[in-house]
């Protein structure tokens, strides 16, 4: 007998559709009992709560592995927008599992071997991304009317000191969604807006709220963290001020675990719209108007204060270096020195700090550092090598080019595949219409970027090698602290370091045989080795 397996996905925006794993998994036991095969548990994959946008997911990862096995001879799937939601990623999948001799079926698409089915099957896939973009954008537009219309909430978790009211749809209690106050937690927030007026810290106030068993809106932890309390006295909701519409998703540049292998999203940050995007909505007052004002202000102090202390000092690895237990080390002044400490004694204030690694002093971390980087730009048979290469490569912008030729090309083959669906009379002359229009809208842009670019790269000037090598020696000896601070930013992206060792994760290939040496007088340093430096 055959052997079967099954895929399975579902993400969080479905879960609201009640479209569950378990659901999928109901009718594709059926549809395989009903075909006479008997499904093995160690073939069942499965990836919960993960975007379809992304291709990169462990139950993908495994099928994909298993079907290079040949470990099953037929493939079962709910519908190809399971696979993924992306066109091209579904051929990928779907043309391994050819290759390797294994059937697939989908339950809600067209199967077959014909050249027509075959066809249908690719263009039901095209209508899978279509309808995923299709959809976000319907909703977006659709809560942004509504919330401008009726000035009305929709759903989703309320502010720390509110309770979030849904909407009822129908019946005699129909109402639409609201905010009420939450007594217990906005009186917390009264008194840490009081706090900040009196003109306390924010380090103070952490300390203030542990002493007061004040805890913070997770309940996750015993302390407040200084971010939560910064976000917290800065929004307008306290003073009856909401915002809808005021950030939007974007996909994340400097994750905070860059060796995690799967992401469940793309877009895992968030970044601000412009404030004429915002729709302000009245909601039930907590702070006074007049004592918010009076808080801004006094941040404001705090923060020229705070400024002038930190003026003396320059880090030029700050954001970039962490101490051996995982927290990030922070520049701080003392005794007329600055060191990088663990900040895990400020993430854990006014409770008991858990790492006792001792600073490292910022002098000499930054000198031996930006030293081993300046050896590597300015070697002079590095740069020849990189030179060479650069001027035999393509420069980003004829990467570019190239990219948007292969786009005009697809685009021209999605349009082929269009008209075939129409012509048969298997796609409905609107939705034909429709599709066209936005793939023409799409291709008007891509021609146009592509002239601007072929315009930029006939002007573009040639350098002599001689002068390009030379020009960086001299440049990198020159340097601002502004113009290292670059440089690092561009090179390094992860410093651990204790007094005794430094690792150093890099994009350029630093030799890691050669051992640095500083041998200093004075009292407040060290001795330092760089024991390792890691590229990539």
């Amino acid at each position: 007998m055959k052997k079967v397996a099954i895929y399975m996905r579902v993400s969080t925006a479905h879960q609201e559709d009640e479209e569950t794993i378990k659901s999928q998994y109901m009718e594709l036991e059926a549809r395989i009992l009903a075909d006479g095969y008997v499904l093995s548990p160690d073939l069942i994959y499965k990836d919960d709560g993960w975007s379809g946008a992304i291709i990169k997911r462990p139950g993908l990862d495994d099928l994909r592995a298993d079907m290079q096995s040949k470990k099953f001879d037929i493939l079962y799937f709910y519908d190809r927008g399971r696979i993924s939601r992306k066109y091209v990623h579904q051929e990928i999948i779907l043309g391994e599992a050819k290759d390797n001799g294994i059937e697939c079926i989908s339950l809600h698409d067209i199967n077959g071997t014909s050249t027509e089915e075959v066809l249908m099957g690719s263009v039901m896939g095209i209508f899978h991304e279509y309808e995923r973009v299709k959809i976000a954008e319907r909703m977006r537009i659709g809560k942004v009317r509504k919330v401008r219309e009726n000035k009305k909430l929709l759903g989703y978790n309320p502010k720390f000191g509110y309770d979030y009211h849904h909407r009822v749809k129908t019946g005699p209690d129909a109402k639409e969604g609201y905010f009420s106050i939450n007594e217990k937690q906005a009186e917390i927030v009264r008194q840490i807006f009081n706090w900040i007026a009196e003109g306390k810290s924010k380090h103070e106030v952490k300390r203030l709220l542990v002493d007061a068993d004040m805890k913070p809106p997770k309940g996750l932890r015993d302390q407040w963290s200084s971010s939560t309390l910064d976000r917290l006295v800065r929004d307008t909701t306290y003073m009856g001020k909401h915002y809808y519409n005021k950030s939007e998703s974007v996909e994340t540049k400097k994750p905070q675990n860059p060796d995690k292998e799967y992401r469940k999203v793309v877009k895992g940050s968030r970044v601000q719209r412009p404030k004429e995007e915002w729709l302000a909505i009245d909601v039930p007052i907590i702070v006074e108007p007049s004592l918010f004002d009076k808080v801004q202000v006094q941040l404001g102090i705090n923060k020229r204060l705070n400024s002038r202390n930190n003026s003396k000092n320059k880090y030029l690895l700050t954001g970039l270096i962490k101490c051996p237990c995982g927290c990030s080390r922070a520049g701080d002044p003392a005794n007329g020195s600055a060191y990088y400490r663990c900040t895990d004694r400020l993430n854990k204030y006014p409770l008991p700090r858990t790492c006792y690694e001792k600073g490292i002093n910022v002098t000499v971390l930054d000198s031996l550092v930006w030293e081993n980087v300046k050896d590597l730009l300015a070697n002079p048979s590095l740069v020849v090598e990189q030179a060479q290469r650069w001027q035999k490569s393509a420069s980003p912008l004829e990467h570019r080019s190239e990219e948007l030729k292969n786009r005009l090309k697809a685009f021209d083959d999605e349009e082929v595949r269009y008209v075939k669906a129409y012509g048969k009379g298997t796609m409905p002359e609107k939705i034909y219409k429709e599709v066209v229009q936005e793939l023409n809208e799409k291709r008007e842009a891509v021609v146009y970027e592509l002239n601007a670019i072929e315009a930029e790269l006939m002007n573009k000037p040639t350098v002599p090698l001689e002068q390009l090598v030379d020009g960086v020696v001299k440049l990198v000896g020159k340097l601002s602290f502004n113009d290292k601070r670059k440089v690092i930013e561009k090179l390094v992206t992860n410093i651990v370091a204790t007094k005794e060792e430094i690792t150093i994760w890099g994009l350029l290939p630093i030799p890691t045989s050669e051992q640095v040496v500083l041998n200093v007088n004075h009292w407040h340093r060290w001795s330092t080795k760089r024991r390792q430096i890691d590229a990539f």
